[in-house]
């Protein structure tokens, strides 16, 4: 109840700060993996909101998330810090568990039509439980051959580091190519 509220709470700021914040629809598949990416406010400056679902199709390891961040342009680039709650699924029992990461990521234009986007998200000891730590990054290029398709290859990583003896586990690890539509 308590994450429903507070989820709605955001969307509210997010609908009256007066800013068009477009939503985001986007899939991901590497040779191992598929991703579902929904978000809103991702290409404008303020406040932002963010999920995805990534799941290994070779192990059926899998990590789920919700994140809401804040954009600020720098020259042409949008430089993001965010913070996100994941769930993540590993290969034994102890793996799986809940991550509250911090981070943040850059989107660089070359052209109108093609960037370069970086981002990464980490949580410790004290933001994790049921594991040591979680590591994220995902990079890549993106083009936009025509409103609002947006093409993008790149390389992700999800991975944890096991506890108390559990394996270290790469979730997601590779190359993709994807598409997503921004309205």
């Amino acid at each position: 109840m308590k994450t429903l509220v507070a989820g709605s709470t955001l969307v509210a700021v997010m609908a009256f700060t007066g800013q068009a914040q477009a939503l985001e629809l986007g899939a991901k598949a590497g040779t191992d993996f598929t991703e579902l990416n929904v978000g809103m406010g991702r290409a404008t400056s303020g406040l932002y909101l963010d999920s995805n679902w990534a799941k290994n199709t070779s192990n059926g390891r899998q990590a789920g998330a919700l994140g809401a961040g804040f954009n600020i342009p720098v020259g042409p680039a949008m430089i993001n810090l965010g913070a996100k709650a994941v769930y993540m699924q590993g290969s034994v029992s102890d793996n799986e568990g809940v991550a509250f990461p911090v981070g943040g990521g850059i989107t660089v234009p070359f052209t109108d039509s093609l960037a370069f986007y970086a981002e990464g998200y980490a949580a410790l000891d004290s933001l994790i439980n049921r594991a040591k730590s979680y590591v994220e990054a995902d990079g890549g290029f993106s083009w936009v051959p025509f409103q609002p398709l947006k093409v993008k290859a790149g390389y992700r990583y999800i991975g944890v580091d096991g506890s108390a003896g559990n394996p270290n586990e790469r979730i997601i690890d590779g190359a993709y190519l994807g598409g997503e539509l921004d309205f």
